[in-house]
């Protein structure tokens, strides 16, 4: 089987190629071929999966589309150019729901990346079951091959959950929506691809998906170590998952099932017990640096000394493909230029600057302590108003997310959107998670410490005693924490709650959800369901699509 060995050129990914915007379709400017069956040394199962991390990172999947659909499909954000909006594009029909009359959008583009990963995850697993890599001769533990291989089985299951979780989220109907979670989910494969022939084969249900994840994630944590070890891992093992990678993508797992039990347990073997978190919190004043402009290898990427960054995907200035000036986060959150007083004399008819703002939905739901709380003060850029005196929630008062990159008009740097690693699973996510989840379990008290570790470090007072309504304050702490991470639909899909349209009524004649009559969206919805692009159903004859 000829493979690439950078990449892994999979029958998957050059199909889904032809369904993506052309722009995407670009291959690496240098890889090298090789049959599968040479790969007979730890070096070229590296290769292999920092190809497969290499594809996850573009912006059009991992770095990219799938921390902007979360967010897209929801209510927390709101179109602020209106070009978005009269000239639709891939990511517009996205917000407006519309996306449904095209096949070769965001989910193709996303599809076709992670594809790379997932096959390159799927080829190490193949040649590790053949067993065909040879004990290699001297004393190099990095290069021996029975050290080495439960860590790279343990990447190859890590990569390959993490590809096939996200397609399950963006292609199938979320958990519940039918008794046994029977309806269609990912398209993704098992298994290596050699040919177009090969391309025959059924969508998984959700379920099945779910528990295949799970399966792999459970030999993953037991595989892969807790650290990068310089001294027995090679240097390619530095910026990528550990075992507490594999427990956070875990967590979600159970989390987007609601599984209240088995979801706590996982987090308690992420955090370890008490308020003494494995990963600590970031201060309060150095969230920004600390968690949002990491940029390269540091100090505490897969290492012992750990921050609150648990998985990142890493990024080296000027080697990477968000150094675009159009990566998917920069343009849709990244405010670049101050806007001038004339333009802010009409802010609903700005053709300038980042897709989104943060809606007003957004800080209705919110509702921040605008003196004490830290992530209001330096997450968000709120100085965007046609006078100093104009209100903090007026609509004329406009609210840019920081997280991803701050203005500027100087060559891209990280600072301005480019070139950061992206975090994907951070501990103040998780410790949000297991709040809920033990206040759910009437663990009053153990709820209260973790929701009050938010607070504290975002610069609020500790609540000594739990409202009445702890599980809502959880949640509204989440939208504060967590707001354009990516998790907000398939939260509201997880707690099975409608998505009230937002500012979207706030549109002309109310185009921007026109095609839910401006009523609230069921949590099940096809509205929130991409579909299957249909060059794949073309060629997998077992495939069906998405009603």
């Amino acid at each position: 089987m000829k493979i690439k060995v950078l990449y892994t050129v999979s029958t998957l990914g050059l199909l889904l190629s032809l369904a993506a915007c052309e722009k995407f379709v670009d291959e690496p400017e240098s890889s090298t071929q090789i049959n599968l069956e040479d790969v007979r040394s730890v070096g070229q199962l590296d290769q292999l999966l920092t190809g497969g991390y290499s594809g996850i990172a573009r912006e059009a999947a991992f770095s990219g589309n799938a921390v902007v659909i979360g967010e897209t499909f929801g209510d927390l954000v709101a179109i602020n150019n209106t070009n978005y909006r009269t000239s639709p594009s891939r990511s517009s029909r996205v917000y407006t729901w519309t996306h449904r009359e095209e096949d070769y959008g965001w989910q193709a583009e996303f599809l076709q990346w992670s594809t790379f990963g997932l096959t390159n995850a799927n080829n190490v697993l193949e040649v590790i079951g053949r067993n065909q890599v040879p004990a290699e001769p001297g004393t190099n533990p990095r290069l021996d091959y029975a050290l080495q291989r439960g860590r790279l089985e343990g990447e190859a299951r890590l990569l390959r959950s993490l590809c096939i979780f996200e397609q399950i989220r963006l292609l199938g109907y979320p958990w519940g929506t039918t008794p046994d979670n029977s309806q269609p989910g990912p398209i993704g494969s098992y298994k290596s691809f050699s040919g177009f022939e090969d391309l025959a084969y059924p969508r998984l249900s959700v379920k099945a998906a779910y528990d295949s994840v799970l399966n792999d994630l459970r030999i993953a944590e037991r595989l892969l170590p807790e650290a990068y070890d310089p001294a027995r891992h090679p240097a390619d093992f530095q910026p990528r998952g550990n075992k507490f990678a594999a427990l956070g993508l875990m967590a979600r797992v159970y989390w987007q099932q609601d599984n209240v039990d088995s979801c706590l347990a996982v987090l308690n073997r992420l955090l370890g017990s008490g308020s003494t978190y494995r990963f600590p919190l970031a201060a309060g004043d150095k969230m920004l640096p600390e968690i949002w402009q990491r940029v390269g290898l540091t100090p505490t990427t897969n290492s012992a000394s750990r921050s609150e960054v648990i998985f990142e995907l890493v990024h080296v200035v000027g080697r990477n493909p968000r150094t675009v000036t159009n990566a998917p986060i920069r343009t849709h959150y990244v405010l670049q230029t101050p806007y001038t007083p004339a333009q802010l004399a009409n802010v609903n008819t700005l053709n300038s600057g980042p897709n989104y703002r943060l809606s007003q939905r957004f800080k209705t739901l919110t509702a921040f302590d605008r003196g004490k709380d830290l992530r209001y003060r330096t997450l968000i850029d709120t100085t965007q108003a046609a006078t100093a005196a104009t209100a903090w929630d007026s609509p004329n008062r406009l609210w840019f997310p920081l997280k991803w990159g701050g203005r500027g008009t100087t060559s891209p740097g990280p600072a301005q959107g480019v070139n950061m690693n992206v975090t994907l699973m951070r501990s103040a996510e998780f410790i949000l998670i297991r709040a809920e989840m033990l206040a759910r379990k009437g663990q009053t008290a153990a709820a209260l410490t973790d929701l009050n570790a938010i607070r504290t470090r975002a610069g609020l007072a500790a609540l000594p005693t739990a409202p009445l309504e702890l599980v809502s304050e959880i949640r509204r702490e989440t939208v504060r924490e967590l707001f354009v991470e990516g998790q907000r639909i398939y939260d509201l899909k997880r707690r099975k709650e409608n998505l009230i349209v937002g500012d979207r009524a706030l549109s002309p004649g109310g185009v921007d959800c026109a095609a839910s009559g401006c009523n609230e969206v069921p949590w099940n919805s096809r509205l929130l369901v991409f579909v299957v692009p249909q060059v794949f159903l073309d060629r997998n004859p077992l495939a069906v699509q998405n009603d």
